[in-house]
């Protein structure tokens, strides 16, 4: 075949290439038949635009109707008790710091904080201590064979069964040796797949109760809308007050110990999810008059937060102690998404 001939039928397929529509292809009447937009539901809706995965809150709140079973009648104002208890809060983060053939390398790094009396008395920076999952050493423990599967292929679901098991240990201890003491725990007072069964948070709650201390949960945001419409009776409160949701709680959610509310715990604040076991007026009470607050949010789990995050310094630490103590030898590697993707100006 002659050369002017090729290259006049590759023009030829060039030129019908470029008179492709894709609106001929009804591609976007086929989404909007499979995920219907009901962006027509919209109109008239107070928006809060969201910022990655950032948690965002309407400042006054959502101000949206009220199930019928909320009214006035069900807010109840905290006073503060000035009666002298130890406040212990625990925090914890994790980080994956390496991986091998057959495994990865994680670490941990936990903060308690306490206060007395209204002013911080002391804190502890446990950690970071480094832990190594692997297939072999997995096989070998209680954990239940598919959540060991699931550990080893998701780097976030192991990160979570460390920091979980940290922190009950923690939290245990402070509640078989503290007496009428309150602990406070970051997020709610739910029962873990990723608990050792020795320290759960069942065995927790019962050590607390012997020894007379109290249990409160305190959860910074919420994915349950059911709570950020109950929280919206609070915005119009000036004074300390929660109200009981432990009916929308218990309905949507298995493994909560204590009672359930959503609590503002200081005038013009955040609403926050507050689970307490013992005596919710006492537990609440006995926190203000021992805890400073600060924005809404109890000081010392804010510390606590603070002395558990990883800094850079601790990091690069972290790594020279591998490479320095255990004859590892580090591969050259590569982000392949960043390989693959690249970058374009646009």
């Amino acid at each position: 075949m002659c050369p002017h001939i090729l290259l006049s039928n590759m023009t030829a397929q060039l030129n019908s290439m470029a008179q492709i529509d894709l609106q001929d292809f009804g591609i976007a009447d086929s989404v909007s038949r499979c995920i219907s937009p009901k962006l027509d539901e919209l109109k008239g809706k107070k928006i809060i635009f969201s910022s990655e995965d950032k948690s965002l809150i309407p400042v006054d709140g959502w101000q949206s109707k009220i199930g019928s079973s909320y009214c006035a009648t069900t807010i109840t104002t905290i006073s503060p008790i000035k009666e002298n208890a130890i406040v212990a809060a625990i925090d914890s983060s994790s980080i994956r710091v390496a991986e091998t053939e057959d495994g990865a390398l994680y670490a941990i790094k936990c903060g308690i904080a306490m206060a007395y009396g209204g002013t911080a008395l002391m804190h502890f920076k446990i950690g970071p201590m480094m832990y190594y999952l692997s297939e072999d050493n997995l096989a070998d423990s209680e954990l239940d064979s598919r959540l060991a599967r699931l550990v080893l292929s998701d780097s976030d679901v192991a990160r979570r069964l460390i920091r979980v098991r940290a922190e009950r240990a923690i939290q245990y201890e402070l509640s078989a040796h503290l007496r009428n003491s309150i602990i406070l725990v970051d997020g709610s007072l739910k029962a873990s797949i990723f608990e050792d069964r020795k320290k759960s948070m069942s065995k927790i709650v019962e050590n607390s109760v012997l020894n007379r201390n109290l249990i409160a949960g305190v959860s910074k945001n919420t994915k349950l809308k059911a709570l950020e419409r109950a929280a919206a009776m609070l915005t119009k409160v000036s004074n300390p007050a929660y109200v009981d949701v432990d009916l929308i709680i218990k309905s949507l959610v298995r493994n909560t110990f204590g009672s359930n509310l959503v609590a503002r715990l200081e005038k013009n604040s955040a609403v926050l999810r507050v689970d307490v076991v013992g005596d919710r007026d006492r537990t609440l009470g006995k926190l203000l008059g021992n805890d400073p607050v600060s924005f809404g949010y109890p000081e010392t789990l804010r510390l606590a937060h603070h002395i558990s995050t990883f800094t850079g310094t601790e990091l690069t630490c972290l790594k020279s102690h591998v490479l320095n103590n255990y004859g590892v030898t580090e591969l050259a590697a590569d982000d392949i998404r960043r390989t693959l993707l690249g970058s374009i100006i646009v």
